[in-house]
């Protein structure tokens, strides 16, 4: 059976992103920038309309400014404007696989329990994602306290 087809939006403006273009992955210095962000994929006109420096006129970093992360060494990177604070991009399939939590929360649902069902169950990227799932189901389940 193939996998389910999904549409990601843009946490920042609601948009569908395109199918054709990379799907832009924030980090925690843009959500806290963007606090009514859903989640981290964003498209690319939000990232380009949306620039930024860290520091300011008379040097040193923005109030509460979150310093940019490599997400593969876990290393400080340099550290200028809001460029760096994004993460590899990549394909819809891609991001989600990769940062599946904002893939449920934007649109990947479906696909990710697809993916969930195909993995090995004992494999640390199933046991993540069933994890995740269920952690998922048990926010839905919780009484709406607003």
């Amino acid at each position: 059976m193939p996998s389910p087809k999904f549409r990601l939006t843009c946490c920042l403006c609601g948009k569908l992103i395109p199918l054709n273009k990379d799907v832009q992955v924030l980090d925690a210095e843009w959500l806290r920038r963007f606090p009514h962000a859903r989640g981290t994929f964003s498209c690319f006109t939000c990232v380009s309309r949306n620039f930024w420096l860290c520091k300011k006129p008379g040097g040193g970093y923005v109030e509460g400014h979150i310093p940019a992360v490599d997400e593969v060494t876990g290393e400080l990177k340099p550290d200028a404007d809001s460029i760096n604070h994004l993460l590899t991009p990549g394909t819809h399939k891609g991001a989600v696989q990769a940062h599946p939590w904002s893939g449920l929360v934007q649109g990947a649902e479906e696909y990710l329990r697809h993916r969930a069902q195909r993995l090995a169950p004992g494999s640390p990227e199933g046991q993540r994602l069933h994890a995740m799932l269920a952690e998922w189901d048990a926010r839905d389940s919780l009484p709406n306290d607003r």
